[in-house]
């Protein structure tokens, strides 16, 4: 007697399906006869079966059904699920199911059960899967190894690897569906390693042979984590089963020798078969052998191959194009990017989304924004991934605002953002340091649930940092649930740019105590810090750590090294760093430069420009800072104008607000304070607060009381508290013993609560940092240092200099006293 499930039965002991299809598949048990009529194919199947009001087993069989009837019933009704589920219909086919189960038919006929169970994976649910798999299993149809692969293919779509790990290992009988699905699950899921242990397992302790599929996965894999030795043991294999000419693998096997970067393997593979003919009309190996060249910078031999593609008459298709242009982009060639866009025309790719998007990146790439822009304007094919392109360029090519007008016009549109988007539009409020706009995408990234998003974390987190918002950077960065090495180092830039060394250096440590291991660009970080700080003791450590971990050939941590060993007074080993750079980029000589012009080496700075011109290295604005803040530390005034003029004329470089206040100090400081003061009013830029604190520093030096007044107006405007312009201004009308501004300054000073800082300097003397605070008689060698000072100063008084001393009336009180105390700076 065939097993017929019970009327109610899955309410009992299978719950779950009888809600999913009460609540999520809408079934209503129908009180009046009726017919099913969903679809056409429903309407067919059921045809002729009538529901009584609280039907059972019983008046179903009682009104005339079968064995054999049911039996034909659970048949189609399978068939009919197979249809459903191979047209995409996954809800449909489980709702059959379902009234499979309502009619109480007997499912132990049923023959159907892998295409069932296709259709819960078609959810992508994995609590639905374990629903199903429950079902399954309870009625004792898991000894199929038909059913359980299913399971496991299903499992794999909803990314539940550990249930189809746990299932994998429990099966009795696995065949070669069971051992593909979990060597292409594995890699599907990232395990990269654990898939390539599967094959292996598969191979050596259970001498299954694996077919394309398994070495497809398995080529795979080795590429994503570049393991050309497991690679070349598969290739063997595939030459030893004679399979070495299958399309799918040759590619396989191209793609993974070059991600592993083993051009000559993949240029063996590939001209062993390439003129076959089975193969040489396959465009896509060429494409994997032109994309592969272009990712290992064999730019030339790219080219050679594309040509090589045309001759034998072999018509480009969309990817090689978008290789070829991704070429182009590489060489910075304009001109070449020129040509292949007008040869999209000519084979009608011109008008592909792929293709568009590739020529605008392109375009932006080689400096052609304009007609980056225009590309992007004329495309019918406009989708997120071209939106996010063109913000992405904008944003990488210094025009932000255009970034942030795109992404506006975009929300317009779409209604909705991508993480690709939200990445690139941060990066424009990150270049902006726009804290109200950054708070604004923040709020969208919250409502659109990517505040999780690790990448987006990171991003944010720089957002706040070049905000100078440490706070909200803090708060973003310890609420996410997971930390990669790019947030980390967003954070510590953040707190080295802000001038937060020993939270910098606390973060570092931390990072590694996370397990997370320092990069090129953390290193940069630490070395920032060790030069605000100007130990040498700590960045002699650092660049020990750096020759342990082979990080001494990366140029951004040589130009950091430049930088550091420079502002801690080694200019000796800047120079050695910057000889012995196998490759220098711009960043490398204007480091140098401004080493060298720092410790008053102009004559060096001015001849190093010449040979980085020859070097092929184009000036650009932190060059001309370097050469115009040399000339000004060496009081060089002609060499600073002829800089500044060659700057606007021969170079065709705007000059900036960096330059423009390099021009004023220099001018400011050689006692030309009028025109340093007409300089800032005829500059296109608005002046901040550090241009026109260094004029008044100049009018100090120089005793121009008129001017300092006319300037700290100015200040105080752009700055209301600021106390140490305040400071500077009391100091010079005591001077002129004007001490009534002396008092209006005091009383302004004391009335908005402002309170100087105490000055802080340190200096390292046999490995031992010695810190010295205003005020701070704290020091176990005070009498010695004061007796030494005390020394220095009559030596420097019989050289003819005469200290400034401080006169205070006997008005003032202590309060007084240690407020105007200042540390003169020459």
């Amino acid at each position: 007697m065939a097993f017929v499930v019970p009327q109610g039965w899955y309410s009992i002991h299978y719950p779950a399906i009888q809600s999913e299809a009460a609540s999520h598949y809408k079934f209503q048990r129908p009180s009046t006869p009726c017919f099913l009529s969903f679809t056409s194919k429903f309407h067919n199947f059921c045809s002729g079966i009538q529901f009584l009001k609280a039907p059972s087993r019983k008046p179903i069989l009682g009104r005339g059904f079968s064995r054999e009837s049911s039996l034909l019933e659970v048949s189609s009704a399978g068939q009919l699920i197979k249809d459903y589920v191979q047209d995409g219909n996954f809800e449909d086919a489980i709702t059959i199911y379902v009234k499979v189960l309502e009619f109480g038919l007997p499912v132990s006929e049923f023959r159907f059960f892998p295409c069932l169970i296709k259709a819960f994976g078609g959810l992508c649910d994995a609590g639905k899967a374990r629903e199903i798999h429950g079902h399954v299993l309870k009625l004792g149809v898991l000894d199929d190894v038909y059913d359980v692969n299913s399971l496991l293919g299903v499992y794999g779509k909803c990314g539940a690897v550990e249930d189809a790990i746990q299932l994998f290992e429990k099966m009795r009988e696995r065949d070669l569906v069971s051992w593909n699905t979990m060597i292409s699950g594995l890699c599907h899921w990232g395990d990269y390693m654990g898939s390539l242990r599967m094959f292996s397992r598969m191979v050596n302790d259970y001498w299954v042979l694996p077919n394309r599929v398994a070495c497809l996965s398995a080529l795979s894999s080795c590429s994503s984590v570049q393991c050309s030795v497991h690679g070349r043991e598969i290739h063997g294999f595939v030459v030893k089963r004679e399979i070495a000419t299958d399309q799918f693998l040759v590619s396989g096997l191209i793609d993974m020798y070059m991600k592993c970067g083993d051009v000559k393997n993949a240029e063996y593979v590939f001209g062993s078969i390439v003129y076959e003919e089975s193969i040489i009309g396959n465009p896509v190996i060429w494409n994997v052998m032109i994309s592969g060249y272009v990712a290992n910078g064999r730019l030339p031999q790219a080219v050679e191959l594309f040509l090589e593609m045309l001759e034998i008459g072999l018509s480009p298709d969309t990817s090689t194009m978008v290789a070829v242009i991704g070429l182009c982009s590489q060489l910075l060639d304009l001109a070449l990017g020129r040509q292949i866009h007008k040869f999209c025309y000519s084979i009608q790719l011109n008008h592909d989304a792929r293709v568009e998007t590739a020529l605008m990146d392109m375009c932006f790439k080689c400096g052609d924004s304009k007609a980056g822009l225009e590309i992007f304007q004329r495309s019918q094919n406009r989708n997120i991934v071209m939106w996010g392109a063109i913000i992405s360029n904008f944003a990488q090519s210094n025009r932000p605002h255009e970034a942030l007008n795109l992404f506006h016009n975009y929300v317009l549109e779409y209604g909705f953002v991508d993480s690709v988007i939200v990445l690139a539009v941060l990066r424009a409020c990150s270049s902006l340091a726009v804290r109200p706009r950054g708070m604004e995408i923040h709020g969208l990234v919250v409502k659109m649930g990517f505040d999780s998003d690790v990448f987006v974390g990171g991003a944010l987190v720089d957002m706040y940092a070049k905000c100078r918002d440490m706070e909200s950077a803090q708060i973003v960065f310890y609420r996410l649930p997971a930390r990669d090495l790019v947030s980390w180092n967003a954070l510590i830039s953040g707190y080295t740019q802000n001038e937060f060394p020993d939270e910098a250096l606390k973060a570092i440590l931390d990072m590694q105590s996370d397990g997370v291991k320092p990069n090129a660009v953390t290193v940069a970080s630490m070395l920032s810090v060790c030069a605000q700080l100007s130990i040498m003791k700590s960045c002699k450590e650092v660049h020990g750590y750096l020759l342990r971990q082979e990080f001494e050939s990366n140029v951004l941590v040589s130009n950091s090294l430049i930088t550091t060993y420079a502002k801690c007074g080694d200019i000796k080993s800047s120079w050695a760093i910057f000889e012995s750079m196998p490759e220098r980029t711009e960043v490398s000589w204007n480091s140098i430069l401004l080493g060298l012009g720092m410790h008053g080496h102009a004559d060096e700075t001015f001849g190093l420009l010449e040979k980085m011109e020859a070097a092929g290295m184009k000036p650009d604005h932190a060059t001309f800072t370097a050469l115009l803040s040399a000339c000004s530390h060496a009081g060089r005034v002609e060499e600073g104008l002829k800089y500044f003029k060659r700057m606007v004329e021969d170079y065709k470089i705007e000059p900036q607000l960096e330059q423009y206040t390099c021009m004023v100090d220099l001018l400011g400081r050689a006692g030309h304070l009028k025109h340093a003061y007409d300089i800032i009013l005829a500059m296109p830029c608005t002046p901040d607060d550090r241009i026109w604190g260094s004029l008044i520093g100049s009018c100090k030096i120089h005793h121009d009381e008129r001017l300092a007044e006319v300037v700290s107006d100015r200040i105080f405007e752009l700055d209301p508290t600021s106390i140490g312009y305040r400071t500077l201004l009391a100091n010079l009308y005591e001077e002129y013993g004007k001490w009534s501004d002396v008092t209006r300054i005091r009383s302004d000073i004391k009335g908005r609560g402002l309170k100087k800082t105490p000055g802080c300097s340190w200096i390292e003397i046999d490995s031992n940092v010695h810190v010295f605070m205003a005020g701070d008689q704290s020091h176990n060698q005070l009498e010695e240092i004061y007796a030494t000072v005390e020394c220095l100063t009559n030596e420097i008084r019989k050289a003819g200099y005469i200290p400034q001393s401080l006169t205070v009336s006997v008005r003032h009180d202590e309060e007084a006293l240690s407020l105007f105390r200042v540390i003169e700076e020459d």
